[in-house]
């Protein structure tokens, strides 16, 4: 097959935008299919239209104007993605891989299949059989819904009947409740595989979680080797069992000093933002080789250490040049600001870890508290 020219994106969010700035690095032209009008990729003045990811002939529409269609998001149903598949549509990843990847009880069975760890779980479709399968669990357990869930939404942390009667979803075929694991660290691998199944992958990075939400990443990810090559096997092994082409991202526990797989996403992922100023070849770049049937390229880090922090607004600075600095770079996504959104994300580079984690952190704080901090702009708004 000769490499794609036209890449469909399903979805307009800011890996849309990300995914598109690296296909034109590349010379692809993209087409993409956004949820709403203010997208973040409408900004970038790139061609989209506004549809619905799961519809058959909004799809269509889309695989006509392009050689290949991939996502930026969960949002879509699979079978649709098999019935383009019968017609002829190339999709990266195909449809068996985005039905696992968009159903965590479908990863449970992957993962219980490939005979990895993870945690104890129970898969409840009632509020009844959820509360007995959390006593079964004594009371420590963690809640998730099946479909929809993802930056911390479709997941309950707290276990008591009255917390899980309240959130317990009426509309949700499947409910996975799983034993606490007591959590040593987060780390997260991206691998990539191509159409003729080579395979490169990433160091894995540290997560730093906040209510749910990972608020910090950073490399190295301070584990050791053997933990290391362990979770870059088992993500190759996941990648191949799912016949991903594309990037697959699969995030563990570390739990008593061994791996524990927790969830994965068959896309770029906000644990790998990092590597665009980290890396020989970022996450969004090689999804995208992989994609249009171009050869992978190096996964290298380039410095000693990087780190990346979330934007969660509001943000008062005007624009990202203002905590942008010589090891820090800035990425505002255009998002209309609401609780719980992710408005953009700081990478910062530097020798060690912890200075890393410093500055992009410092950057993160400047952003939110830019009018506090400058008595200039101060002064001009009284």
């Amino acid at each position: 097959m000769e490499p794609a020219q036209r890449v469909g994106i399903v979805g307009g969010g800011q890996l849309a935008v990300m995914m598109a700035d690296a296909a034109e690095r590349l010379g692809l032209e993209v087409d993409a299919l956004a949820r709403c009008p203010d997208d973040p990729i409408f900004t970038t003045g790139r061609r989209a239209r506004v549809g619905d990811s799961r519809s058959l002939e909004d799809l269509r529409t889309l695989a006509a104007r392009t050689d290949v269609l991939t996502f930026d998001h969960e949002l879509i149903d699979h079978r649709v993605l098999a019935q383009l598949e019968r017609e002829g549509v190339v999709i990266r990843p195909g449809s068996t891989a985005m039905a696992i990847a968009t159903n965590k009880e479908r990863q449970f069975g992957l993962f219980e299949y490939l005979a990895l760890a993870q945690p104890e779980t129970v898969v409840v479709s009632d509020l009844s059989a959820a509360l007995n399968a959390i006593e079964k669990f004594d009371r420590a357990a963690v809640l998730k819904t099946a479909t929809g869930g993802y930056d911390g939404r479709g997941v309950l942390l707290d276990s008591s009947e009255a917390a899980v009667s309240a959130w317990f979803p009426v509309r949700q075929t499947s409910v996975l409740v799983q034993r606490r694991v007591d959590v040593e660290s987060e780390i997260a691998i991206q691998v990539v595989r191509a159409h003729d199944g080579s395979v490169v992958a990433y160091a894995p990075a540290r997560t730093v979680q906040s209510n749910g939400m990972c608020s910090v990443v950073h490399v190295p990810a301070e584990v050791s080797p053997e933990l290391e090559q362990k979770a870059c096997a088992c993500a190759k092994e996941i990648a191949e069992a799912i016949d991903v082409v594309g990037l697959l991202t699969v995030e563990f526990f570390v739990a008593k000093g061994e791996l524990v797989v927790n969830e994965l996403a068959a896309r770029p992922h906000n644990s790998g933002h990092l590597t665009i100023e980290a890396c020989q070849t970022s996450q969004f770049e090689n999804h995208m080789r992989a994609v249009a049937g171009l050869p992978l390229g190096p996964t290298d880090f380039v410095v000693p250490a990087a780190a990346m922090a979330n934007i969660v607004g509001p943000i008062t600075a005007k624009c990202g040049s203002d905590a942008a600095g010589e090891n820090v770079a800035v990425h505002l996504y255009g998002k209309t600001p609401r609780p719980g959104r992710k408005l953009g994300h700081v990478t910062a580079t530097a020798e060690s870890t912890s200075k890393a984690i410093g500055l992009a952190l410092d950057a993160v704080s400047h952003l939110h508290n830019a009018d506090k901090q400058d008595p200039k702009t101060e002064t001009e708004n009284s």
